[in-house]
């Protein structure tokens, strides 16, 4: 569908402003479009992982990539196969890697990348921590075609695309690694469509205001259904609760991925 592998890094300094609900939500809808899609999981946490509904082997995760130079490739080997959609897999996380963020990684910002070569995926899609300017986000910006930024409608959710974007910004600046790096958009989640408030609109506004026309539409509708999908470990969009959030999602897409969606 495209001609190349498309890898896309979400990123935020703050948490909780839908970092991998979008991962996984754009995961689901292009793997339902018939896309073969990669996620790739560097937040320790490993909420897309299990969101995903996949549990790696003992060792073998994204840290089995990012603490070891012998990494040529080794995405196809690592990745396993989601429940969800066979056209999901998935090099899972684990909170085992929150400590190479402190350890000397020499010449590490490149081994994500150097891992990613060869595997046979049209989306490669990388969940990242909050923590800006680290060892693990270097090493997703690196092996990243584009950068998708995730906020809230919040002062929380401004601050946490502004810091975001500087900590790019100083990646572009100071890293000769990747000076082709795109800034593809802003997306607002938990977004309170049923009676949107003041603040909330604010936000918005300033947030438009503030991203050089960066902000993406439609905004992602808050829905309790997403977060008991969450907790379930499945895609919200099989439920009618969750059918508002899905279809933002699908609108999405098609913005950030056109020619995906001319195919479709």
């Amino acid at each position: 569908m495209i001609a190349r592998m498309d890898t896309v890094t979400l990123a935020s300094e703050k948490g909780g402003v839908g970092k991998t609900t979008l991962t996984v939500g754009f995961a689901a809808e292009l793997a339902r479009r018939g896309v073969r899609v990669g996620v790739v999981d560097v937040d320790p946490r490993a909420t897309a992982t299990t969101w995903l509904d996949v549990e790696a082997p003992a060792g073998e995760h994204v840290g089995a990539i990012l603490g070891s130079d012998d990494v040529a490739g080794a995405a196809a080997d690592l990745a396993l196969p989601s429940p969800w959609n066979p056209q999901i897999h998935v090099v899972p996380g684990s909170r085992d890697i929150a400590g190479l963020e402190s350890a000397q990684q020499e010449y590490g910002d490149l081994r994500l990348k150097r891992a990613l070569d060869g595997w046979d995926r049209d989306v490669v899609l990388i969940d990242s921590p909050n923590r800006q300017g680290g060892f693990l986000i270097r090493a997703a910006l690196t092996a990243s075609d584009r950068v998708v930024y995730t906020t809230t409608p919040d002062e929380d959710g401004r601050a946490g695309v502004e810091w975001a974007r500087w900590n790019v910004a100083r990646y572009r600046q100071l890293s000769p690694l990747n000076p082709n790096l795109v800034e593809a958009g802003v997306i607002v989640t938990r977004w309170p469509d049923t009676i949107p408030t003041i603040d909330a609109r604010n936000a918005v506004t300033a947030l438009e205001e503030d991203n050089d026309g960066l902000v993406l539409h439609p905004l992602v509708p808050e829905r309790v259904a997403v977060r008991s999908a969450r907790a379930a470990e499945v895609w919200w969009g099989d439920y009618d609760r969750g059918e508002p959030v899905a279809t933002a999602i699908a609108s999405l897409t098609d913005q950030l991925w056109p020619n995906i969606a001319k195919e479709a």
